[in-house]
């Protein structure tokens, strides 16, 4: 080969090397979806909720996160959006499809009383809710309760979440109790400083 040819190919390979890489920068390769300034995915984004609704997940502030090293939760987020609603995610050793129910509490005149729920569902050993706050109203900043509640009934799960749970068995001890019709419930309340 001359080495002319060889100038001309090697011309052409660094010419083809870099249009390469400008066409891929301006497709926006490398960045994160949705922009430079999106959002990380939270854990369990891509959970089932309601038709049409996509929580705003960017936040306000810190988020609360509380570890369990034991029991079937392994970590619980709580971050306020920028709207001021609450969002909660995170790990369990709930089996995937398990049904949780989040609810937010308020004080009320007889104790604490719901304010808002949302029904979540576990996979890939994670979950995340849609936005929680009293409907038309904005949460003030304080310290908000939250409850888990995990029922092990025929028609509160999928049979085949009781029998991955052994009907709730699995999670017996701290936070479980029998419900009137015999049933394991698995509760946790949990306040967080938002």
């Amino acid at each position: 080969m001359s080495p002319l040819n060889r100038r001309f190919r090697r011309r052409t390979t660094a010419v083809a090397c870099a249009l390469l890489a400008s066409a891929a920068l301006a497709a926006g390769c490398g960045e994160r979806p949705g922009g430079r300034d999106a959002t990380p995915a939270t854990p369990g984004a891509a959970v089932a909720r309601t038709p049409g609704a996509t929580p705003d997940t960017s936040r306000d502030g810190a988020a609360f996160v509380a570890v369990y090293p034991a029991g079937p939760y392994e970590e619980i987020r709580v971050v306020r959006t920028t709207d001021g609603a609450l969002v909660v995610g995170g790990s369990t050793r709930f089996p995937d499809g398990t049904q949780i129910t989040v609810t937010l509490l308020r004080e009320g005149a007889r104790g604490p009383e719901p304010a808002a729920t949302t029904r979540v569902g576990v996979e890939l050993g994670r979950f995340m809710s849609g936005p929680l706050a009293p409907y038309g109203a904005t949460l003030p900043r304080g310290v908000h309760a939250l409850r888990f509640t995990v029922p092990f009934g025929a028609g509160d799960q999928a049979p085949e979440v009781l029998r991955a749970a052994d009907d709730g068995r699995r999670f017996e001890g701290p936070g479980a109790s029998r419900g009137p019709n015999g049933r394991i419930v698995h509760e946790l309340t949990l306040e967080a400083p938002l």
